[in-house]
């Protein structure tokens, strides 16, 4: 028997009217029960799309999604977003305003017992470090209380499956990186089936138990956080998680991350655009990107239209304009 909050996603396809190209095309994806999904893809790559879809706010055009044992979409059969039982937490957060914070969490409880609302209710609050929020009403909450609260009211009626849609965009970085740790830990506490967009490839990369990548309305890899940062199948899938740069030369593959090129000293001047011995590129300094602890040295070298991208330590010191050679790291 299929765990009832396992999901299966097959050949899911979802078209627009008037649009040249299906937002989805054929996506397949299986979320095993219990486990957290990060998505990650450029604006435009079908994430958004994909969760209207699957809480039933987008009509596929082909496909099936399944729930455990459930189908909630298919060729014959589509069930209605409010009987899919799936939570949802937006950028917003979207609590109701005239609702105080107890009553936000109790609002998909209306069929528990009172007793055991307030338990609930109480049980959330102390996880997400918010006890005593009750009588409280949105517009006393601060951003990261908001998100907190809206996470909370979410899980209450203990949902088979969780979407979170970037909850995290709106927050500064310090508190996003607090939040996405509590947040990882409560999904697991609930053990709650998560799919989780995100455009920060931190959040998805700290957060996840596997990542998919999408591109133009497909999932171009799905794998394991660590699996995926070591062998992406392709500058997409790489330059969403680091500075890359496509190579012409022979010198290098196809393309590499900012880390994996070495720089070499300035003062090569009359050797630009010669290769030499030892897989040698030289190239000229256009613009210098200073990061803190490292920096972005982008050198143009003839025949590519995108500069190559290199991050070295600040201890370097580099000047716009000149020469310098670059080689892949051993």
């Amino acid at each position: 028997m299929t765990p009832p909050n396992s999901l299966t996603v097959e050949s899911l396809t979802v078209s627009y009217p008037n649009s040249k190209e299906p937002a989805l095309q054929k996506v397949t994806l299986n979320v095993e029960a219990s486990s957290i999904l990060s998505i990650v893809g450029a604006s435009g790559s079908g994430k958004s799309t994909l969760l209207r879809a699957l809480c039933g706010l987008e009509s596929p055009t082909s496909g099936t999604i399944k729930l455990g044992d459930q189908v909630l979409c298919s060729s014959t059969k589509f069930v209605r977003p409010d009987r899919r039982k799936i939570g949802l937490v937006s950028q917003s957060g979207d609590l109701f305003p005239h609702l105080n914070v107890f009553q936000n969490l109790a609002y998909g409880l209306i069929n528990w017992r009172r007793a055991d609302r307030k338990t609930r209710c109480k049980e959330l609050l102390e996880a997400i470090g918010l006890p005593n929020f009750e009588k409280r009403f949105p517009h006393e909450l601060s951003g990261g209380e908001k998100q907190r609260i809206a996470l909370a009211r979410a899980l209450a009626p203990r949902p088979p499956l969780l979407l979170l849609d970037e909850p995290f965009s709106n927050l500064d970085s310090n508190l996003r990186q607090s939040l996405r740790r509590l947040t990882a830990e409560i999904l697991r506490k609930e053990k709650t089936t998560t799919i989780f967009v995100t455009h920060h490839p931190e959040d998805a990369l700290s957060t996840g138990d596997s990542i998919a990548v999408m591109d133009s309305g497909t999932i171009i890899q799905c794998d394991t956080p660590r699996n995926l940062w070591r062998n992406p199948v392709s500058p997409v899938a790489a330059s969403l998680f680091d500075q890359i740069s496509q190579l012409p030369s022979s010198n290098f593959p196809n393309w590499l991350r900012a880390n994996e090129i070495e720089l070499g000293n300035e003062g090569n001047e009359g050797n630009e655009g010669n290769e030499g011995n030892e897989g040698l590129t030289h190239g000229t300094i256009n613009e210098i990107e200073f990061l803190g602890k490292t920096q972005m040295v982008y050198v143009k070298i003839p025949n590519n239209l995108a500069p190559i991208i290199v991050e070295v330590t600040s201890e370097r010191e580099f000047r716009i304009g000149s020469t310098v050679s670059l080689k892949r790291k051993n």
